[in-house]
């Protein structure tokens, strides 16, 4: 039976840890080097150490197998990369490595979006290494080179290289941006929406990229990087829940790049959403934010005018289709950026269907905003009456279980699992901790009372005592305070 009701309780909040970092090769990654073809044979063997690796792959036995095993994954890797890889060839400490990665950031080496497989010197793919010195004739010591899925050696060197330079040398051989090949689409076919949804794509993941580059994780105060964790398709909606509500409650403003590297970073996905937005396409497409959890967007000016610029399309487009949740996300993810679009004023322009269902309207996304803008205006009426059918809601289906199942004769740990489930927390941060607020500012302590022991009965005591008792402390409430607390 307690499986049972952890299930039902638990059923959206299942999250998928964050990956382990996986070092390359992974698709769309290089490494680099050009080289020359060794003359005549493998290059001798390195002081102190036995046969090089062509010598051990004829020698054969298991130094063979795993020879072969080591090469058979970087040639697939490099097979799999279609246009090829960097590879670095670095000392112990990675000393190549940032500014490699910084590199790839740059202008006009972001868009051809490459990969690096890093070798540490003589710690690690010792054999690969080998491999790598002995077939390129190589001087030992740090390298990089740029190698194709042939393994052609289009570039090398030892020293990290100039952006630009080097982007000019792989276009001249070949090494296309996949950014171009998409635009050169769209350009022949301006009415193909795919191709113009693809290419805002990778726009916005090349400008993300070097915004996290250019900005430094310490500065990126509104980004979470929920993108980098895998989610269950149910999670990742509350996920992106709980950062718009840490955006909404931001007092600081995101540190905004300065004009010159706004300009080079976010320009192409600007003028791409704009011809977007202006042709009617986005309208007509699948297009959303839904992807886009970081918000690295509010980081441009460029991104902000355009958004100023375009967002009351969309709430025309909301006046006509009120109940559209995939309209309602594009309005929300436009209006945080910008920080200062009145959502009061868009709801009183709307007509919600006559047999729209108590606490549905206005849809959760304005609901959000509306709470936030109200709770920033003191208008705690409005907050009060913004999520009283929702709390209504919540009440009747906890109601529902507790009628069929005694929770409080559950463990604790249960209850403990509730408190502690992603579901719950977005829970007590969308309705529950508000809604108290307004209560209490409004001088309703036996409303916030009764909400209160009902959560207590369907999650138990412990923690939801202190998330309660700290709304209290916040309205200046000490005794109200105590008194949930210790109950």
């Amino acid at each position: 039976m307690k499986s049972a009701l952890a299930f039902i309780l638990l059923a959206q909040s299942l999250l998928v840890g964050q990956p382990a970092e996986v070092r390359p090769p992974r698709q769309g990654q290089g490494q680099g080097a050009a080289g020359r073809q060794p003359q005549g044979g493998s290059a001798p063997a390195r002081p102190g150490q036995g046969p090089g690796v062509v010598g051990r792959l004829i020698q054969g036995g298991n130094a063979s197998s795993a020879i072969e095993a080591i090469l058979g994954n970087y040639r697939q890797a490099l097979k799999e990369s279609q246009r090829g890889m960097f590879v670095l060839l670095d000392l112990d400490n990675g000393s190549l490595l940032p500014g490699f990665r910084k590199l790839l950031q740059e202008e006009g080496m972001a868009e051809l979006k490459l990969g690096i497989r890093h070798v540490r010197l003589g710690v690690e793919q010792t054999d690969l290494e080998d491999y790598l010195v002995d077939k390129y004739s190589w001087q030992l010591g740090p390298r990089w080179a740029f190698i194709d899925p042939n393994e052609n050696c289009l570039a090398q060197g030892s020293d990290i290289p100039d952006a630009k330079t080097l982007a000019d040398q792989l276009d001249r051989m070949g090494v296309q941006s996949p950014v171009r090949r998409i635009r050169d689409y769209v350009r022949r076919y301006p009415d193909n929406v795919d191709g113009r949804l693809a290419l805002l794509n990778m726009l916005w993941s090349i400008a993300e990229e070097r915004t996290r580059g250019e900005l430094g994780a310490n500065n990126l105060t509104w980004g979470q990087n929920y993108g980098r964790l895998q989610f269950t398709a149910g999670y990742r909606r509350t996920a992106r829940i709980n950062e718009m509500l840490r955006v909404m409650n931001a007092d600081e403003e995101p540190l905004l790049l300065s004009t010159e590297k706004d300009l080079k970073i976010w320009t192409w996905w600007a003028d791409e959403f704009d011809r977007l937005m202006a042709s009617g396409q986005w309208l007509e497409s699948d297009f959303t934010f839904s992807n886009s959890d970081d918000f690295l967007d509010a980081h441009s000016a460029i991104v902000k005018n355009i958004y100023k610029k375009r967002i009351g399309l969309v709430e025309d487009a909301l006046r006509r289709w009120p109940g559209s949740d995939r309209l309602w996300e594009i309005w929300l993810h436009m209006a945080l950026v910008l920080g200062d679009r009145p959502a009061k004023a868009l709801m009183n322009t709307l007509a919600p269907m006559p047999d729209t269902v108590p606490g549905t309207w206005p849809p959760f996304e304005a609901k959000m905003i509306l709470v936030q803008q109200a709770r920033r205006s003191g208008d705690w009426r409005s907050v009060r009456d913004l999520l009283w059918d929702s709390w209504t809601q919540f009440s009747q289906t906890i109601s529902s279980l507790q009628r069929r199942i005694n929770i409080r004769e559950m463990y604790g740990q249960e209850n403990q699992m509730i408190l502690s489930s992603q579901t719950f927390r977005a829970q007590w941060q969308q309705l529950m901790d508000p809604l108290i607020e307004s209560l209490l500012r409004l001088g309703d302590i036996g409303s916030a009372d009764s909400i209160v022991a009902q959560l207590k009965e369907y999650a138990g005591s412990g923690a939801l005592s202190d998330l309660a008792a700290a709304v209290a402390v916040r309205c200046d409430m000490p005794q109200v305070a105590a008194r949930w607390k210790n109950d």
